[in-house]
């Protein structure tokens, strides 16, 4: 019988608690897609090992909170935190789900191969030659961020090492596990000397030009894309205290409520072949989890939405976080004033994505040609190494440090 672990008090901070769990719930989650789209059961197992730890820190963090909680008021205020560490345990959750589709060898339709090529940012997989230019190299010479690109996880003999730290050296015959954009992939696979060519079998090749394959794959990318725009308001909400953002993600919840049901419908009527009736399962499954991470960002925006002040605690958290979230006003020195966003390339420049723009009262999600105006208060989102690149790009005479970056977008 399988046993969880015996929780037992240990004193540790609620920031750090709070931090840990924002880190690998989200780590999670592209652990998790790599693990279905490669089919790799050694990642699923630490996907599921990565959901326990995440569950033991949540009750950590309800004994935290107990014992901080003084009176009524003190509840209140600290329920904001609570929502949030059970929102980032549901987000390890949907994680866990999409594990299990490889560990109970349910497996997922090749039609993935194409979702993740298709999705904002793509997950891809290279093995390091044994006389690649980098063997011996540190992750952080490499740079992945300058081109948009983050090394999630390596695969080394027969470990994984998950979130790798930048003096990581590079060895022959690593398979390395990297997320970016589209754009920088290639730049990236030419300074490994990677030479993979992506293999469709015949029955993809046969489908591929069909309008509902074309569906299907538009379809789980919206829901994909979406559920993790949402993350990223939701804890911008909470940073910014605001109420309009926290809005936006109640609403594109609902839309992906929608999405998910359309979805379902749209893979359970197109002509897949039956035989691959555990592939199609596994589609519907992983929909399923994009709508549940989803549903754990309007928690987190709800905090907003009650008119609970988001303890001090929180933003801390999110600002220590290695995914972050980054606010910067345009300055009218900005060379990026007046530029398409397309143009701006500030994914490959910053390694970081930008979620939405504030222009004065309004909130709103660019488009590739939404221009960029003085003014402006960008809402990027992205490890946290790219944030000061994008703070130079935005602000050149701004003086950063990480005391006033939070005032600068106020």
């Amino acid at each position: 019988m399988y046993r969880k672990e015996r929780i037992r008090y240990r004193p540790i901070s609620v920031r750090e608690i709070l931090l840990e769990m924002k880190n690998l719930s989200e780590l999670m989650i592209d652990l998790a897609y790599s693990a279905a789209l490669f089919n790799d059961k050694d990642l699923a197992e630490d996907v599921i090992e990565l959901e326990e730890k995440v569950d033991t820190l949540a009750f950590l963090l309800d004994m935290e909170i107990m014992i901080a909680a003084r009176d009524a008021e003190d509840a209140r205020i600290l329920s904001g935190i609570a929502k949030i560490a059970s929102a980032a345990d549901k987000i390890s959750d949907a994680a866990g789900d999409i594990a299990a589709i490889v560990l109970r060898g349910i497996g997922v339709h090749p039609i993935i191969s194409d979702i993740f090529e298709r999705a904002e940012e793509r997950l891809i997989r290279i093995k390091v030659p044994p006389d690649s230019p980098v063997v011996g190299a540190r992750l952080i010479d490499l740079d992945p961020a300058s081109m948009g690109m983050d090394i999630i996880a390596i695969h080394r003999n027969r470990d994984w090492i998950i979130n790798p730290k930048n003096d990581e050296k590079i060895m022959k015959d690593d398979i390395l596990i990297v997320r970016g954009v589209s754009a920088g992939i290639n730049e990236f696979r030419s300074k490994i000397g990677d030479k993979q060519i992506r293999y469709e079998g015949p029955a993809l090749r046969e489908f591929k030009g069909e309008k509902w394959f074309r569906d299907i794959v538009e379809r789980f990318v919206e829901l994909k894309d979406t559920s993790e725009l949402m993350i990223a308001l939701a804890y911008s909400a909470l940073v910014m205290n605001s109420r309009e953002l926290a809005e936006e993600v109640y609403m594109l919840e609902e839309h992906v409520d929608r999405m998910h049901t359309d979805f379902e419908l749209l893979v359970l009527s197109s002509k897949l072949n039956e035989s691959d009736v555990r592939g199609i399962l596994g589609l519907i499954r992983l929909a399923l989890a994009a709508e549940k991470i989803s549903d754990a960002a309007a928690e987190i925006a709800e905090v907003i939405l009650r008119g609970i002040e988001p303890h001090p605690v929180i933003k801390i958290a999110i600002r220590d976080a290695e995914e972050t979230v980054a606010y910067v006003r345009v300055s009218e020195s900005s060379p990026l004033v007046n530029k398409m966003l397309k143009e701006t390339r500030i994914p490959e420049e910053t390694g970081m994505r930008i979620l939405a723009i504030k222009r004065g009262d309004k909130c709103m999600r660019p488009k590739p040609d939404t221009r960029i105006e003085a003014g402006d208060i960008l809402i990027a989102s992205g490890y946290s190494g790219g944030r000061e690149d994008l703070i130079k790009l935005a602000a050149p005479e701004f003086e950063f440090s990480e005391t006033n970056i939070w005032e600068e977008s106020q």
